[in-house]
């Protein structure tokens, strides 16, 4: 197991070509959710027409293993049949649903082939349990081409579109054993066991289950116990039909395993044992809690911070808890008037869900940053200005903006009318320009849509 530079995918004895298979894994923006998937909650994602292109190769060498190369970190990645089988042996014996960190090479614990090396292991332990067929490079030897037009560090789920790409290449390799929902769990425990990211599924599922045009809005109040959750999906009025998904990278890359969220994931479960203790209740997730008719009648976020406070009152770190559960459970409510907004065509609903949820997620989730509070206010100062020559967009130009994803750096999602994009980027690339004056970063500004999530074809070479 070892990387080496450039992109190498070939063994020295490659053999004949047997198989080929093609996939586009895209990436994923969350226009309001956030921090509520594993806190039995509601988000509403979408996928992006920015991914990551997988080529692989079945070769007929019977050296066995993988070669996976990655073009945007031009670097190889080989791994045998039996650094795979050692990893699954070790994932085995705490089980495969589990968030125990696997010990890997120093070389790899903070670079992109550890999710690979992950993806493998779990699946070919999950294969195990279920006692399916060999594994298809044990007997064979397979090449990986990884091309991404995803920027790196955007908040836009790139480890999740690199973690679906390969499982989902795998299990149709393997005639497809392995069911969506299946491969969604295994890629969150990728990043859990390999990455050292306790995220929630929404990442996984977005970039597995979305369809073009709509956005998946996910309720995972049934996850914490029964690890199920409910998809629908959402597809956006007429009166939005002018406006276009914008994210803007601020240029601060987050590295979360290395961040506070974990941080957070604790305080939110601290909060529940504490609010649990208090109301002699056993929910399984602030989620569960937030839709009890005493919360669900607040409306005011201080009220609500207030009752909480109150009720974490004998827990140590009340204050902060409170804060942390405030946000968890009323974020819910936003994406509920969200989706709303989207199915009616509520242009000022919709605004005030996604600027409410970003304030939320400055204040009370701390999860934001200097820069992407700049990036909010830069993007509005510029619509601002240029609607003075198109006035009659005033009211309609912006929707947002937010933060999106799991912050700490990262991008911020808004809904721009087309008519402003190209203006927008233009101002955005010159140095004058109200964020890069403040921060002296020069952003990059993507114009999306709502797109399908994974794909894949297999091709058997005669």
């Amino acid at each position: 197991m070892k990387l080496i530079p450039g992109v190498q995918p070939l063994p020295t004895d490659p053999g004949s070509v047997l198989q080929h298979i093609v996939s586009l894994a895209p990436g994923r923006v969350n226009l309001i959710g956030e921090h509520t998937d594993y806190n039995g909650g509601m988000v509403m994602p979408a996928a992006l027409d920015l991914g990551l292109r997988s080529d692989l190769t079945v070769l007929g060498s019977t050296q066995g293993g993988a070669y996976v190369a990655s073009r945007s970190s031009n670097q190889t990645l080989q791994i045998s049949t039996q650094d795979i089988s050692a990893l699954a042996d070790n994932v085995l014996q705490t089980g495969v649903e589990r968030s125990d960190p696997v010990a890997l090479p120093d070389e790899l614990k903070s670079n992109w082939s550890r999710y690979v090396i992950g993806c493998f292991a779990l699946f070919e332990a999950t294969l195990r349990t279920r006692q399916t067929a060999k594994n298809p490079w044990h007997d064979h030897t397979l090449s990986l081409i990884l091309d991404s037009t995803l920027p790196q560090g955007a908040g836009l789920s790139s480890s999740a579109a690199l973690c679906i790409s390969i499982l989902g290449q795998l299990n149709t390799l393997s005639g497809l054993p392995l069911d969506a929902a299946t491969l969604a769990r295994l890629a969150m425990y990728v990043e859990h066991r390999f990455a050292g990211t306790r995220c929630g599924l929404m990442d996984q599922l977005a970039v597995l289950c979305s369809r073009a045009d709509h956005f998946t809005k996910i309720d995972f109040l049934e996850f914490p116990v029964a690890h199920s959750f409910h998809i629908s999906y959402a597809k956006a009025h007429e009166a939005f039909h002018n406006h276009a998904l914008v994210i803007f990278k601020t240029g601060v890359n987050h590295s979360l395993a290395e961040s506070a969220y974990n941080e957070r994931r604790a305080s939110c479960e601290a909060a529940l044992k504490g609010l649990n203790e208090s109301l002699g209740l056993g929910a399984h997730s602030l989620g569960e809690l937030a839709r009890l008719p005493r919360f669900k009648s607040i409306e005011l976020e201080s009220e609500y911070l207030s009752l909480l406070e109150s009720l974490l009152a004998s827990q140590n770190d009340s204050k902060i808890l409170a804060r942390r559960a405030t946000h968890a459970m009323l974020e819910n409510s936003r994406v509920v008037s969200a989706a709303k907004a989207l199915s009616t065509g509520d242009v000022s609903l919709l605004n005030q869900s996604m600027r409410a949820s970003h304030a939320s997620l400055d204040t009370l989730y701390e999860v934001s940053c200097s820069e992407l509070n700049v990036a909010c206010t830069a993007v509005e100062s510029v619509i601002r200005e240029l609607c003075r020559v198109q006035p009659a967009l005033a009211l309609t130009a912006l929707i947002g903006p937010r933060m999106t994803g799991g912050g700490f750096g990262g991008s911020t999602v808004q809904l721009v009318h087309r008519n402003l994009c190209d203006a927008l980027l233009e101002k955005f690339s010159q140095p004058d320009n109200p964020y890069t004056r403040a921060t002296g970063l020069l952003p990059q500004i993507f114009v999306c849509r709502p797109s399908n999530g994974f794909a894949a074809g297999l091709e058997t070479i005669e």
